[in-house]
């Protein structure tokens, strides 16, 4: 059950089942973290959040929402410590099964008598059995302390002689290198796993980044320059230079005024170079993963004997399913970097309320591309799109979209890191209700959310919605 919901698309080269599970048999900690990943995977997926069938007659929700989604508004308010009662009393708060906790710690253990021995600490199921805990962590509830989980990779990769210098690379390293980069750009710090690393993900043949994540090597290059950019977009400006970001706040404008020449001269540079290399950059399908390459190893030399206007009906169809993947690839590849696009423009206008047209022009493009790909295969493999594109909609239906697709990758993967994404953006999403409803009855001042919120104003990266809701807590949000 675990092993196709690893990768895009599963088939008999899967290296969590080929490489992974062999390799457990001979390993007792790597062996302890799948059954705690495997335990845990069956317990998320067994007690899903809330059905439909459990929610009160009387929540309603101005939100349109399928029937088929257990989720409102009104399930989503958050409790005194913090959760929404949508995570309060799901199985992944309230701790993992008794099973899955017993081997973590169990693994946890044996690990650490693995990594005092010199010899054993630089073999193959150390790297293994660090990876499988991560995906452990994100099946119970996506939230933990990555940052000193992916440091301690970064020893060992070390210790591995893993990099560009010696040209030692495999997929566990492709994988870590993904989850690192992608975490912190969420999490306000810079990437551990970048530079030689990044170079060696580009290189990489058989089973690469997009058959193990579904993101575009090349656009992920971009992706990975994003915590960077947050960081130097935190520098305080030039004092006295902050005002000038207020100068043009007309919601109708496609780019708003804005002050280079505040002192951020480093940030402007990156930031400038990288909205240009994005808007310009399109996707290509050299790299693309398909079911058939996956499932159907031999179609490709089978095709090639026989002329395409005689081509038999199974292949057809090979073809045919093929043509449509790579077709939603172009979407997905999309999704990611409209995506980037809008992370972007929040570093540089913090101070802008979500309802500006630099934000909800780019919002459209990446749900419009989100609409034409299926929500399984392809589609679960987009929370950090939808996370970003999320934190900036205001409108229901957009709201309604990223909503029912966060909450079809959690039944389709069982991984329950979709939900806890899904409930910060709901707790974004409250506030953003309850700031409307303040300023309809005339509580705060007149303007206040054309100007946005004073703190927001001139501090790049502190603007994004999600930093208020997350904080500065020590734990970590793994949104992919």
């Amino acid at each position: 059950m675990v092993c196709p919901a690893l990768v895009v698309f599963d088939g008999h080269n899967n290296p969590y089942r080929r490489e992974i599970l062999p390799m457990a048999f001979q390993s007792p900690a790597l062996l302890e973290a799948v059954l705690a990943l495997a335990q845990s995977h069956l317990h998320s997926s067994k007690k899903m959040v809330l059905s439909a069938d459990h929610l009160d007659d009387d929540h309603h929700s101005p939100t349109p929402i399928s029937p088929n989604s257990p989720l409102t508004p009104d399930t989503c308010c958050t409790t005194p410590d913090g959760f929404s009662p949508m995570l309060r009393h799901s199985p992944a708060v309230n701790g993992s099964s008794d099973s899955a906790l017993h081997h973590k710690n169990n693994c946890t253990r044996l690990l650490q008598d693995q990594l005092a021995n010199p010899m054993l600490s630089k073999a193959d199921p150390v790297s293994a059995t660090l990876l499988i805990l991560l995906f452990y962590h994100l099946c119970d509830t996506g939230i933990a302390n990555f940052k000193t989980h992916l440091a301690g990779v970064k020893r060992l990769m070390m210790m591995r002689d893993v990099g560009k210098e010696t040209g030692r690379w495999g997929w566990m390293e492709t994988v870590f290198c993904w989850l690192d980069n992608m975490c912190s750009s969420v999490n306000n710090r810079e990437a551990q796993l970048r530079g030689g690393y990044l170079d060696m993900i580009y290189q990489s043949t058989d089973w690469g980044l997009e058959s193990l994540v579904g993101c575009d090597r090349d656009l992920f290059m971009r992706l990975a320059g994003l915590p960077r950019i947050n960081m130097l977009s935190q520098i305080s400006p030039r004092p006295g230079s902050g005002d000038v970001h207020l100068v043009d706040e007309d919601d109708s404008v496609s780019e708003s005024a804005r002050n280079e020449d505040d002192g951020r001269t480093d940030f402007w540079l990156v930031w400038n170079a990288m909205k240009r290399d994005l808007y310009e950059w399109r996707p290509t399908t050299r790299n693309t993963p398909t079911s058939s390459r996956f499932n159907s190893p031999n179609s490709e030399r089978e095709s090639s004997r026989t002329p395409p206007a005689t081509l038999p009906p199974p292949i057809a169809h090979v073809r045919a399913q093929e043509a449509e993947e790579m077709n939603n690839w172009v979407h997905a590849c999309n999704v990611y970097r409209y995506a980037a696009i809008l992370y972007l423009d929040r570093l540089a206008y913090p101070h802008l309320p979500s309802s500006h047209s630099i934000f909800q022009n780019t919002v459209r493009e990446v749900l419009d591309h989100v609409a034409c790909i299926p929500s399984m295969g392809l589609g679960s493999r987009l929370l950090w799109p939808l996370f970003i594109t999320g934190s900036e909609c205001v409108v229901d239906t957009h709201k309604s979209l990223v909503r029912e697709r966060c909450l079809d990758m959690q039944r389709g993967t069982g991984f329950f890191n979709k939900v806890s994404g899904l409930d910060v953006l709901e707790r974004i999403w409250k506030e953003d209700d309850m700031d409307e409803a303040c300023m309809n009855a005339g509580i705060v001042f007149a303007g206040s959310r054309k100007m946005g919120r004073s703190e927001n104003r001139s501090i790049g990266g502190r603007g994004l919605r999600w930093r208020k809701v997350i904080g500065e807590e020590e734990m970590e949000y793994l949104m992919v």
